[in-house]
């Protein structure tokens, strides 16, 4: 039986490769068919009667993301869709902050119609600031930004290098991002200088724009002392204003921190925190992003101390996903750990980026 067996063998093994050449052909046939059915499942009706067949991604600053299978993935400008239709589970965010679920049914022209667990709710489209699949994969949920920037002066022999990297997620009773940044001065007959952060925020949202706010960074200074800042901190805060093509938002709080100066003793300290943000877009070529932010940080145990910190971010999108724009930070702090330190270290940079 055994010579009978490797006789066979080859013969055996033959077919056994062909049943699955075959069996992996009809796979690759019909996984490369099912994700075709499936994003041509959404419709978007637009206000001169037009529709489009394909996957809706999502809206955010005014601009709906649809995929289609012949066109590739398009914007198309909020204020031009008359209606929704798709049977996939999303998230809407309204104005006044209110967050609804569900998936998208016929509803009148120029409302959307939200069914959930039987039930269809309309919504006027233009109190609608933002619209999220609820997505499955873990990866699917993943979003954010990688930039590079450089400079150099020839006359001075000054040369700057930074690197900034943003990774969130977003689900529907939190966000959570960490983030990196650094720059780097290099000029001769000096130590070099450098400007470090890193760190992860979460944020639990609340009812009518009230979110909780938390943190955890690592700073670097070597300009105003610092070699080290650890810290934690949480708080409360509410997005004052929010339409499809802006957020402002103010926030409130405690952080406790441990700083180890260039020179000298690691101190602990006690601050409170109050700071702004606001994010303007317009989707308009080409697309542009503004971020800034402020923030004061009043010392609670060391009198008569208190430092800010203010960044502000232009992106111009070139191609699909790539931007160029140019990044500012000023720190200042009347009291730094070092010292005879300087107490203001500010600087801007012109960067290349890629967001995902």
């Amino acid at each position: 039986m055994h010579g009978i067996m490797r006789a066979g063998r080859p013969i055996v093994a033959s077919r056994v490769r062909q049943a699955s050449g075959v069996a992996l052909l009809v796979l690759c046939v019909l996984a490369a068919g099912r994700p075709a059915a499936a994003a041509d499942t959404d419709v978007v009706v637009l206000k001169n009667g037009d529709r489009m067949h394909g996957e809706i991604k999502g809206m955010e600053y005014g601009r709906l993301q649809f995929s289609t299978t012949t066109m590739s993935t398009v914007y198309v400008e909020w204020d031009k869709v008359a209606a929704l239709l798709s049977p996939r589970f999303f998230e809407f965010e309204l104005m006044d902050g209110s967050r609804y679920y569900g998936s998208l049914e016929p509803a009148d022209a120029g409302a959307l119609g939200v069914a959930f667990e039987g039930q269809i709710t309309a919504f006027d489209a233009a109190r609608v600031v933002r619209i999220r699949r609820i997505k499955s994969s873990f990866w699917d949920r993943i979003d954010g930004s990688i930039s590079l920037g450089a400079s150099y002066a020839r006359s001075s022999e000054i040369g700057q290098g930074s690197l900034s990297v943003s990774v969130g997620t977003r689900r529907p009773a939190f966000e959570f991002r960490t983030d990196f940044s650094t720059t780097i001065t290099v000029q001769p007959d000096q130590p070099d200088q450098s400007r470090t952060t890193g760190g992860v925020s979460y944020r639990r949202l609340m009812r009518n724009r009230w979110f909780v706010p938390g943190t955890g960074r690592l700073e670097r200074n070597t300009d105003l002392g610092l070699a080290l800042r650890s810290s934690v901190g949480g708080g409360i805060g509410r997005n004052l204003a929010q339409t499809n093509r802006s957020v402002l938002g103010v926030a409130g709080g405690l952080v406790v921190n441990r700083e180890d100066p260039v020179e000298g003793d690691s101190t602990a300290n006690v601050e409170a925190f109050v700071g702004t943000t606001y994010e303007f877009f317009t989707y308009d070529t080409p697309k542009t992003n503004i971020d800034t932010a402020f923030v004061l940080y009043p010392s609670l145990n060391v009198s008569g101390r208190y430092r800010t910190d203010f960044s502000l971010t232009l992106s111009r999108e070139i191609v699909q996903d790539f931007t160029v724009g140019a990044t500012a930070y000023d720190s200042y702090d009347n009291k730094p750990p070092g010292g005879s330190s300087s107490t203001h270290d500010f600087g801007i940079s012109l960067n290349i980026g890629w967001t995902f």
